[in-house]
């Protein structure tokens, strides 16, 4: 089953991305997640091992990091 829970797409300083990414870090760190449309949507639990995929590309004109990070449920 696939249930979508959340998506983000701003633009924003990169002071600001910087603390929201510190912000996800520390949530990874207590191991779960809060990123829900519904406030009633439980934390999501993180298990180990994580899998991590940085990619970064560049162009003429525009940078792209793709940050892709997964874990397998119980």
């Amino acid at each position: 089953m696939v249930r979508h829970v959340f998506d983000m797409k701003e633009s924003a300083t990169h002071e600001l991305v910087a603390r929201q990414l510190r912000d996800l870090a520390n949530q990874f760190e207590a191991g779960s997640v809060e990123l829900a449309y519904d406030e009633s949507h439980a934390p999501t639990t993180i298990t180990d091992p994580v899998d991590v995929t940085l990619d970064l590309t560049q162009n003429r004109h525009h940078v792209e990091l793709l940050i892709r990070i997964g874990w397998h449920t119980d």
